[in-house]
């Protein structure tokens, strides 16, 4: 199981980056775990819970968030997200982000017998938080902006940035739920569907990335977003939650077998 120590060089990595730390907020994390585990059967839900030992999905999909006070778990910040500038494709590498920690993660848990329950319970929490960011498209972004971070932006009358607007603003303003993104399996093709949920982590990044365009839509002379932008926006919003379930699904589908 990979160790979780912090080094003196994975310090300085830390520092050197940019921190796209934060993907959907507590509302949008719940959404896509109530999504997934609308989406198993009966015994995978009982075994997932098992592992869980009496944390909630919802705290499950946020624990990665919570922990970022604690400092003994700062070695985990790069693990949110993987920067690829504009242009550019992803190019699988051994760095620490959030492609190559999922897929660690599940590693680990396939090999369950070789792990304690604290063990285990700990990669399936990394699972819950890295699959769902993943999916939030300015965790695949631009490092140059810091995944929307640096780029100041009026919201419906109020200051902020564009990263934030993406993680919590548009799902709290525009009321996003989970049966609304439900709503949207109606849509979707078969193929699409089970593209979605192919577990190809180097390829998932394709997706969220392709939504990019509709996040940098608006005029960058004022930076205003107003009603229009979020109107436009919310069904993107709604399709990546989709998204961030149905994959969450899957791969909770594989490590509880």
């Amino acid at each position: 199981m990979k160790k979780f120590t912090v080094s003196v060089f994975v310090a300085f990595i830390m520092i050197s980056q940019p921190f796209n730390l934060f993907a959907w907020g507590k509302k949008g994390h719940g959404i896509a775990a109530e999504i997934a585990f609308s989406l198993l059967d009966t015994n995978t839900k009982l075994k997932i819970r098992n592992y869980l030992k009496g944390t909630s999905i919802e705290d499950a999909s946020t624990w990665m968030d919570e922990m970022r006070s604690n400092h003994s778990y700062d070695y985990m910040k790069p693990w949110h997200y993987v920067n690829v500038e504009k242009g550019n494709e992803y190019i699988p590498d051994s760095g620490a982000n959030v492609v190559n920690e999922i897929k660690i993660a599940i590693q680990n848990l396939s090999h369950k017998e070789k792990l304690n329950d604290s063990e285990i319970k700990t990669n399936l929490l990394v699972i819950f938080h890295l699959v769902e960011d993943m999916q939030m498209p300015l965790h695949v972004g631009y490092g140059s902006d810091k995944g929307g971070n640096d780029i100041k932006v009026t919201y419906l009358g109020k200051p902020g940035n564009l990263h934030k607007v993406w993680d919590t603003d548009i799902i709290e303003s525009e009321g996003i739920t989970t049966g609304q993104c439900l709503e949207l399996l109606k849509d979707i093709s078969k193929a699409e569907r089970k593209k979605w949920s192919d577990i190809n982590i180097d390829q998932w990044i394709e997706e969220p990335r392709s939504q990019l365009k509709y996040v940098y839509d608006f005029n960058h002379e004022t930076n205003i977003l107003d009603q229009a932008y979020a109107d436009r926006n919310k069904p993107v919003v709604e399709r990546q939650l989709l998204v961030a379930g149905i994959r969450l699904a899957a791969v909770l589908r594989l490590v509880a077998q």
